[in-house]
């Protein structure tokens, strides 16, 4: 089924709604003819609001190597939503950073992070802006056009009040998000609060980031109150926004306000408020319980992992991006030693050198009992999320371990690993694309309670210090040890060195780059620190691996690619057709 793209020219279109066959948020959408056949059937209405989920974005391997055949963050245009177009190089947006390169040559990561992007149509990757006012317009259809028409009741066809107010926080919720997916982007952006039509002014200016952040953080204070906590226990909801939900993207909003890249006088304010909207997420209650957790606490890794392939009473899931059972993520990113698998994300040795001992020191190459085993005793998140050499992976056995060193069976073949290092996290392990066959959930991490903690622990060093909790009964070095403590670290938990403000910064961006990774935090990170033109101007490298002996190797570290970052790149570009269309926008700076 066809997704009808809206440009924002195309917010006068007339309605074409597309809804989701069954009542679940990842079925596949069909059409309606007009909004009137959608209200008066309480089954159709969910139908709708399922398919405003369609325009979450997707996360994993994401990055065609054509914006053009891509739906930029929801899915491939032309065929079902999520699913990249065929053929597509599809790459993680971990890739265009200092997480990662991508196994196959010239794909849309590699170009993006050598700085091979610009307001072009055909070279503008990672771009929603169609998307999202796709998004935003559906919105209105429903609370212009649906909602003020819902018929209240206990008929079969017929909303309960409750049910009415829970879908409607629902949708102010997905307009908030959709919202804030341009303005982490574009930074201030046009604003759009209602339908469009022919009639309507369509030179719509950008507003100013402090504009935007007030319009969403209201958005965000109206879908709150309207939606649960949590859902019953069923399929069917996974996935759909929660009071939790609004509450984080609020937290992550405000600390994105808060950053240097967006905060030039260093208000403190801004961090206090970010660090009361984190806090309000981190007491949430359900009854005398927490909602939240990091799932399960205390159990040396083993929750880190399962985290990301455990569904059904994981309490450290906020929202996620719920797709179809499947086995796409092993595949793209799988070994190409056992068939089909395509190498896909490569982790480079700059990440990898971030991981500590598990005794929470520092790994360092020029200590030599670090560099004799450089991938033992390290931070369990590291063989959680790494494959390396001597690991293993599905049928490898201890008979038939990873082989990353030059001419092993891991290094060799068609796109295999350019960095001496695959993608572990997210994958699961009874999701195989050879037999035996297997499929299993995936949820994408949009916002989750460790992120909360991290964001929190940020919040609080600035506006407050390391060990100052305020009124919310939790420092940022307690937050950090939290995190630390589930990761299975047995040392230096409270990160004791860290003394001051500035050192406690520094412990906190090293804790956000490790348990964050591959998620779609650093990128965005780097820039709202504003330290992106130093960070991402340096060539990432990788790990020539040598074997010498029948258990011996060499390590050499070689550079793999460039990475390229100027000044305006801090803000993406408005695409160039956008600018053509509406006279009012103007260009960012320098594009």
């Amino acid at each position: 089924m066809k997704k009808t793209i809206f440009s924002m020219i195309c917010l006068a279109m007339a309605l074409l709604v597309q809804s989701c066959s069954e009542e679940n948020i990842n079925a596949v959408p069909a059409n309606f003819p007009q909004a009137s056949s959608i209200y008066g059937n309480k089954v159709t209405v969910l139908q709708f609001i399922n398919n405003l989920y369609t325009f979450v974005p997707r996360g994993y391997n994401r990055m065609d190597v054509n914006p053009g055949s891509n739906d930029e963050i929801s899915g491939a245009a032309g065929a079902t939503p999520g699913v990249p177009a065929p053929g597509a190089f599809t790459a993680m947006l971990a890739s265009a950073t200092d997480e990662a390169v991508h196994a196959t040559r010239n794909s849309a990561a590699e170009r993006w992070g050598a700085g091979q992007w610009n307001s072009s149509a055909a070279n503008l990757w990672d771009s929603p802006y169609r998307t999202m006012y796709a998004g935003i317009r559906r919105t209105f259809n429903y609370t212009e056009d649906i909602g003020p028409n819902l018929i209240i009741g206990n008929g079969a066809n017929e909303l309960k009040a409750a049910e009415r107010d829970q879908y409607h926080g629902q949708v102010i919720f997905l307009r908030a998000l959709f919202n804030f997916e341009l303005l982490k982007r574009f930074g201030g952006y046009p604003i759009v609060k209602k339908q469009l039509s022919a009639a309507d002014d369509m030179n719509i200016p950008k507003s100013s980031y402090a504009d935007c952040v007030k319009y969403i953080t209201e958005l965000c204070n109206e879908a709150a109150p309207l939606l649960p906590l949590v859902y019953p226990t069923s399929t069917s909801d996974f996935g759909r926004a929660t009071r939790g939900a609004a509450l984080a993207l609020k937290a992550r909003l405000l600390l994105y306000a808060a950053s240097p890249l967006n905060n030039t006088a260093a208000d403190v304010t801004k961090w206090e408020a970010a660090a009361q909207a984190a806090a309000a997420v981190i007491n949430l209650k359900d009854g005398a319980a927490n909602v939240y957790g990091l799932y399960p606490a205390g159990t040396s890794g083993a929750g880190y992992e399962a985290f990301f392939t455990t569904i059904a009473g994981n309490n450290e899931i906020i929202f996620s991006k719920m797709e179809p059972a499947n086995n796409t993520i092993e595949r793209l990113n799988g070994l190409p030693s056992i068939s089909g698998g395509l190498g896909g994300t490569c982790p480079t040795l700059d990440l990898v050198n971030d991981y500590e001992m598990v005794t929470g020191v520092p790994f360092d190459w020029n200590n030599p009992a670090h560099a004799a085993n450089p991938f033992a005793n390290r931070d369990p998140r590291f063989g959680k999320s790494i494959i390396f050499n001597g690991a293993t992976w599905m049928n490898s056995g201890t008979s038939a371990l990873v082989e990353t060193f030059e001419g092993g069976k891991d290094k060799v073949g068609t796109n295999p690993t350019r960095t001496g290092f695959y993608l572990r996290k997210f994958l699961n392990v009874n999701a195989r694309w050879v037999a035996p066959t297997g499929n299993t959930n995936h949820c994408f991490p949009l916002f989750r309670y460790a992120e909360v903690l991290l964001n929190y622990a940020e919040a609080m060093n600035e506006a407050y210090g390391p060990d100052n909790a305020a009124t919310y009964g939790l420092t940022a070095r307690q937050a950090i040890a939290l995190i630390r403590t589930r990761a299975g670290l047995t040392g230096n938990l409270t990160v004791p060195q860290a003394t001051t403000q500035a050192l406690m910064r520094s412990a906190i961006r090293h804790e956000r780059r490790i348990e964050l990774a591959f998620e779609e935090h650093r990128h965005m990170d780097l820039r709202r620190w504003k330290i992106a033109e130093s960070v991402l101007n340096q060539p990432v490298s990788g790990l020539k691996i040598l074997k010498t002996g029948a258990t011996t190797y060499s390590y050499t570290p070689e550079v793999v690619e460039p990475r390229v970052f100027t000044s305006k790149m801090y803000y993406y570009p408005f695409p160039q057709e956008e600018l053509s269309r509406n006279p009012g926008l103007v260009q960012n700076t320098g594009w």
